[in-house]
């Protein structure tokens, strides 16, 4: 087989190996709605022949506002599949906001989730000369009268209406895609507060997932499961979790809402689970406030469990054996202590990512000595999401790994963090010298974030590079510390 230059031919082979399996699932209003490989493409590529019909050829825009819900997947792979490219927006946005990014991206279709994200748009829309139609995924409100306005039952129609010339057609748009197309445009406020539209290739992609299929131990298998629930308009989600998720072929089920993620996660008992610092913290924080509840001797007993577990995480940090004594101990601490917190989130997850921001290393041994190894990882929208991340058996708690296989990680004379590789964005859009100005003469993206390499080539985070104070005696002092 070829080499897959795209995420398109990504999508399209992983439907003719895996067909009939089921590939994503939502739960909404406590049932979960299911599509196999086969119905996630169909209904894919009957939305980007509904795009089609509505005007959007390749290299325009289509925005997208929604929570994760299977239309926003289904709009994705459709918008990719006839070579647009997607524009998310967070669905907390307000409608300036929304105006600005619709209008500065010049999106032809914007979809939105229901009355509400409506609203924002027929609000944006006078500023926004380029969009012609709006698509409206929940129909279940009064019909909309703007002629302007369709529902997404009406763009999938359209699609459908194309028949056996459409499929065809669809995959000749879809093939025709190339590395250097472009996949979406993912707006962040940076430091700035301006909203800059960093431009993110089918390239920069597949760079990012054929990055973290190489690293040994595999992170994933298509047996493995998650149950996904950080924002798909984010970046890391959207790659080291979508895409990369269909990259290893496996199922993800979408929680209902964060109220329900446990109960979520119990049911679905997952393998893997992509989540941020607070998650941790929340679940580390619930079971210290449990511990404190109880009659002293029981305390005694959590505390030195919890002792040796952080002495068994660090022995394997270190890649040193374990002593048969203290392993005899772990194995009651184990039974005791650790074992109730995997079963918590389902019994079977192997690893979970702390992205985002710094995680107290003592949350991290915890997790670790329950056998779920946190992995910490760095990077940014302009880096496709992540550019280092941790091994999953060579680790340094307190650092977010090392680079990612073919990715260049060095520190500026003042301790700026640079990146090159090819999952470095292509630029801003319409934004020339903010893209001049955020790379170095010979191609290294400025992250604007300041670093530490250890001589293993393990990085560490220390702060903003504006953020830092600078004495009166030259010294840098980051406000994190004090």
């Amino acid at each position: 087989m070829a080499a897959e230059t795209t995420i398109n031919q990504v999508f399209r082979n992983r439907v003719a190996r895996y067909g009939d399996r089921l590939a994503v699932e939502k739960k909404r209003n406590g049932r979960w709605e299911q599509a196999s490989w086969t119905e996630y493409y169909d209904r894919s590529r009957n939305a980007g022949l509904g795009l089609h019909a509505l005007g959007v050829s390749r290299g325009d825009r289509v925005a997208l506002l929604s929570e994760n819900r299977l239309e926003w997947l289904y709009s994705d792979m459709g918008a990719l599949g006839i070579g647009a490219s997607l524009v998310p927006l967070y669905p907390t946005l307000v409608a300036d906001e929304v105006g600005h990014i619709v209008q500065d991206s010049g999106a032809k279709v914007f979809i939105v989730e229901n009355r509400a994200q409506l609203d924002k748009a027929l609000d944006a829309r006078e500023m926004c000369p380029d969009l012609q139609k709006i698509v409206v995924i929940q129909d279940d409100a009064e019909r909309f009268e703007h002629p302007d306005v369709l529902s997404f039952e009406d763009l999938m129609t359209l699609g459908r209406g194309q028949g056996r010339e459409g499929e065809a057609l669809f995959e000749t748009f879809s093939s025709s895609v190339g590395p250097d197309d472009l996949a979406t445009i993912v707006y962040t406020s940076g430091t700035t507060g301006v909203p800059k539209g960093a431009m993110i290739t089918h390239g920069n992609i597949m760079s990012v997932l054929r990055s973290l299929d190489r690293i040994e131990p595999r992170y994933a298998f298509d047996s493995d499961q998650t149950v996904p629930f950080l924002p798909l308009s984010h970046v890391f989600e959207r790659v080291a979790g979508h895409f990369y998720g269909m990259y290893v072929g496996i199922t993800a089920s979408y929680a209902e809402n964060v109220e329900t993620l446990l109960h979520d996660i119990q049911e679905k008992r997952p393998t893997l689970i992509l989540a941020v610092p607070r998650v941790c913290e929340k679940v580390y924080q619930r079971i210290m406030m449990q511990v404190k509840e109880q009659p002293a001797w029981r305390q005694k007993v959590f505390y030195w469990g919890h002792d040796i577990g952080a002495r068994i995480s660090r022995l394997k940090e270190e890649q040193k054996s374990i002593p048969l004594f203290l392993g005899l101990r772990y194995r009651i601490a184990y039974a005791l202590i650790f074992k109730k917190l995997k079963e918590a989130l389902g019994g079977r997850v192997r690893w979970m990512t702390a992205s985002g921001a710094p995680t107290a290393p003592e949350i991290i041994r915890f997790f670790n000595a329950a056998g779920i190894v946190v992995v910490e990882g760095y990077g940014m929208t302009e880096c496709t999401a992540p550019a280092t991340m941790s091994n999953l058996a060579h680790y340094r708690i307190g650092t977010v790994g090392k680079a990612l296989p073919g990715v260049e990680i060095r520190l500026d004379d003042d301790g700026e963090i640079l990146v090159r590789g090819g999952n470095v964005f292509r630029g801003y859009w319409n934004m020339e010298a903010e893209t001049r100005d955020a790379f170095t003469e010979d191609g290294f993206l400025r992250t604007g974030d300041m670093g530490i390499l250890s001589d293993e080539g393990f990085l560490r985070i220390v702060d903003r590079k504006k953020d830092l104070i600078i004495t009166s005696g030259g010294k840098n002092i980051s406000p994190q510390k004090i």
